[in-house]
């Protein structure tokens, strides 16, 4: 592989998984800029652990400075996509344009509230964050958790854990929980989190509480659901799924989203029709589940890609193709600190506490990710 010209700029919108990871793999062979409203990254699979256990965050969120030294970093959002460069509105209100020679698009997905990620905070205020929110649960004796995928399941697996007589409702608008993986995985998550005396509702949908997704510390009140249920709850965790994060797409190139808000890329990871943009992470229109498994390969294949370009061999032989994981159900789900689920391909089913707890559970994968930003 050529070395990238003297002087080649990366521009990096989105300091989560892939774009914090792609821009410590850049660093060294070019000036890369980092655009991100918060100021530090976080291992994104810490946070239901967090949530309970404030103490959590204080490995698994890393301010941008100390991950990385060699990244410039600009404290804003990109909030416009043009032809020239990337609007950019800074947490001080002034809007500039940021452009290089290439530009990768990692803004991954909006959420409707703080619980996952939060935006334009620091890291101080988001550990504090959690220790208010870890408070709210140890006041909270009924507890409804919204929406049924790896996030609240592990929220249930966290809280029924820590606090095994509270009362723990989680409402699934889909026929099983943990659609993304396989029929055996949903249903040994259900059989550990009933034997803990959680409650899982499926098929049935939210419409009327006292709270909204946005009211992250709810108050108490009725939640009704779809089947006229009505539950009496303390909080409710909203752990509903985000939406792709690219309405600054929408301008100027909306022909480039699909129906879903996603962007549209080829093979090789660049944005279709452009030569210098690249998009990764969950905002793609990639077949394949929006997980942490399958971001290492994108930024591998996307690293490889961006040193090919910024060095003149820009065809499309000269670039590696990724391959979509496309109906991939592998997945691994915390169920508290001592065990989990695991599904892998070949391998199938993972339900032994010793194996799940050494996977992930326990650890969140935090060390991982330390390592591999060399802190």
């Amino acid at each position: 592989m050529s070395k990238a010209a003297a002087g080649s700029k990366v521009v990096i919108y989105g300091g989560g998984m892939a774009g914090a990871i792609l821009a410590k793999e850049l660093c060294s062979v070019a000036e890369v800029t980092l655009v991100d409203p918060n100021d530090y990254f976080e291992v994104p699979m810490a946070a239901p652990r967090s949530l309970v256990h404030p103490s959590f965050a204080e490995k698994a969120i890393v301010p941008f400075r100390q991950a990385l030294p060699g990244v410039r970093h600009l404290r804003g959002k990109l909030t416009e996509l043009t032809k020239s460069g990337g609007l950019v509105t800074l947490s001080s209100g002034q809007r500039i344009n940021v452009s290089g020679d290439v530009s990768v698009l990692a803004t991954g997905s909006s959420f409707s509230n703080s619980l996952m990620r939060a935006s334009d905070a620091t890291a101080g205020e988001r550990k504090g964050f959690y220790s208010r929110y870890s408070q709210r649960i140890a006041e909270a004796e009924r507890i409804l958790i919204v929406g049924g995928g790896p996030i609240g399941i592990e929220v249930a697996g966290e809280i029924s854990e820590s606090y095994p007589n509270k009362q723990i409702t989680i409402l699934e608008a889909g026929p099983r929980v943990l659609a993304g993986t396989t029929v055996a995985a949903s249903q040994f998550a259900v059989s550990v989190l009933s034997q803990r005396g959680v409650t899982i509702l499926t098929g049935e949908k939210l419409v009327d509480s006292e709270s909204t997704p946005r009211d992250v510390f709810s108050n108490a009140g009725v939640a009704t659901t779809s089947s006229g249920r009505k539950i009496a709850y303390d909080l409710i965790v909203w752990c509903v799924g985000g939406k792709p994060n690219t309405d600054y797409m929408r301008p100027n190139f909306a022909s480039l989203l699909n129906e879903k808000g996603q962007i549209k890329v080829t093979q090789n990871l660049r944005v279709v029709g452009k030569a210098d943009l690249f998009a990764l992470g969950d905002i793609t229109d990639l077949d394949e589940n929006k997980m942490a498994w399958h971001i290492a390969a994108q930024v591998k294949n996307s690293a490889f890609n961006i040193r090919q370009v910024l060095s003149g061999k820009s065809s499309e032989k000269s670039l590696k193709k990724h391959k979509a994981q496309t109906g991939n159900p592998m997945m691994a789900v915390t169920l508290g600190s001592q065990m989990g689920v695991v599904h892998l391909p070949v391998v199938g089913l993972i339900k032994c506490p010793a194996l799940t707890r050494a996977a992930k559970a326990g650890h969140m994968l935090v060390p991982k990710y330390r390592k591999i930003l060399g802190v």
